[in-house]
């Protein structure tokens, strides 16, 4: 599997079309034709269903495409960041938030203000992040092996469920929740598997109808009224607190916690890395205290 297949099978997925694939990549439809079939004869799946001169993506190759696209997105972000001008690299933080993404705009205008001239290198997903190193810090529910980890909260999770589903409930017995139909994140992500835990702690196996990896979507699931969700009271809170979306309970009789902690590689920080740490500690507070 080399580059080029990949970024054919992109272009043509994307574009529906080998002709106008071959044209964008000046060479020949046989050449980007013969790449794809070789791709597909790679990894034992057909990718494409093709009836003549038309060829679309079928199931396989639509979820084969979302991993390499982003993939490919990522290699890019790779090479402009080493194509940086090594002046500009104290300027530049690199975060990786696995919590808490309904916080980073507040972040971002936070470090705006305080440090204009400094860049923020964010990411959200970790799927290609094998050298978490990279980073100079990771927000995460989790503590990273061999980093130095400060817990700046922790908060509870609860139930939520699109707004006026059931007015006026303030608790939710956990023997309850598998009469409902669930939203979650996918199972591999920090916040799944905090509720996967307390869900086996209770012996409870729930319906989760629809699961993503992207917490953006599964928040505005759970606000149009696909499912209710569990809800990180403080970093997920405030999102729906600012727009009304939604009700919310707490689990009775123990509803599960988690702590956010902010990881670093490094023993002694700069002034820049020392100055977003302290920010971030402060938007996290105030979310608490809000």
């Amino acid at each position: 599997m080399n580059l080029t297949g990949l970024k054919y099978f992109v272009s043509v997925a994307s574009i529906g079309s080998v002709t106008e694939a071959a044209k964008l990549a000046y060479v020949s439809e046989s050449a980007i034709s013969k790449t794809i079939r070789q791709l597909e004869e790679e990894i034992g799946v057909k990718l494409f269903d093709r009836q003549g001169r038309t060829i679309q993506l079928n199931q396989q190759g639509k979820i084969f495409y979302s991993y390499v696209s982003d993939s490919l997105n990522l290699l890019n972000r790779g090479i402009k960041a080493v194509q940086t001008n090594k002046d500009q690299e104290n300027s530049q933080i690199n975060v990786l938030f696995t919590v808490g993404s309904p916080l980073i705009p507040l972040v971002a205008l936070k470090m705006q203000k305080l440090l204009p001239n400094v860049s923020l290198n964010i990411h959200q997903r970790t799927t290609f992040a094998k050298d978490l190193k990279q980073f100079d810090f990771i927000i995460s529910s989790n503590k990273i092996d061999h980093f130095t980890a400060i817990p700046l909260l922790k908060e509870e999770i609860v139930i939520g469920w699109q707004k006026n589903f059931m007015q006026g409930k303030h608790n939710l017995d956990v023997k309850d929740l598998p009469n409902f139909t669930f939203v979650g994140e996918s199972d591999e992500t920090e916040l799944q598997q905090t509720i996967n835990q307390f869900l086996a702690k209770n012996e409870l196996k729930l319906n989760f109808k629809y699961q993503s990896d992207e917490p953006a979507t599964v928040r505005e699931m759970i606000a149009a009224g696909l499912g209710m969700g569990f809800i990180p009271k403080v970093t997920w809170g405030s999102f729906f607190t600012n727009f009304h979306l939604i009700d919310s309970a707490r689990i009775f009789p123990n509803s599960p916690q988690r702590t956010i902690y902010l990881n670093t590689p490094y023993r002694n920080l700069t002034d820049n890395q020392r100055l977003f740490s302290n920010e971030i500690a402060a938007v996290l507070t105030g979310a608490q205290n809000s």
